[in-house]
């Protein structure tokens, strides 16, 4: 071979080497830099938790005749409907001391925003009918239980109405007609 061909490959090899060597170490300083600068943010910056809003759940007492309220904070996300289900959630769950007119067996199964008629549809599992007490008292209370709180803390929704497992039903247990929404009757509620 001839040598001006060999020198030449050795100084393309040589620029190549040299060239590969300066970027690898030019991204190895970024990395280190990378890495050093979130250590920093993280011990001076202050941590932020998940932001809350205040509601007030409203559960039935043996000494009242009005549901009283009890102050909570729930999770705020991104989509209505997540919160609303947190608080139907809250209600379900119940509270020591209080009175829940739900079945423990019953869940909710979804439940829906349909903006245009500023309607909450919810929808419990079947157990709902199977585990119900008979009465007219007991429906109301159960209706109102709901459509009471969940009203009076989101002014959005004016009216709810409730489905079991996914199926409109003419009553919970044969008294109430529950085929239409409720509007709210806050006359059920303590508000002093």
């Amino acid at each position: 071979m001839n040598k001006k061909i060999i020198y030449s490959l050795v100084g393309l090899a040589l620029i190549f080497f040299l060239t590969s060597l300066f970027i690898f170490l030019k991204s190895g300083s970024k990395t280190n830099d990378k890495k050093s600068e979130p250590v920093e943010q993280q011990t001076d910056a202050p941590v932020e938790g998940p932001e809350t809003i205040s509601v007030k759940s409203f559960f039935f007492a043996e000494d009242s005749r009005l549901m009283l309220p009890v102050p909570e904070e729930i999770q705020l996300t991104g989509i209505k409907e997540q919160v609303y289900r947190q608080f139907v959630d809250l209600l379900i769950k119940g509270k020591k001391n209080f009175i829940s007119p739900i079945p423990e067996e019953v869940t909710l199964r979804t439940l829906y925003l349909v903006e245009t008629q500023k309607m909450l549809v919810i929808d419990f599992t079947e157990e709902l009918i199977h585990k119900f007490p008979a009465g007219t008292d007991s429906e109301l209370e159960f209706i109102y239980f709901f459509v009471n709180n969940i009203c009076f803390n989101f002014k959005e929704i004016k009216q709810v109405k409730f489905l079991i497992g996914g199926n409109e039903y003419r009553t919970i247990s044969g008294h109430i007609d529950i085929e239409n929404a409720f509007l709210p009757d806050f006359r059920y509620l303590k508000l002093d």
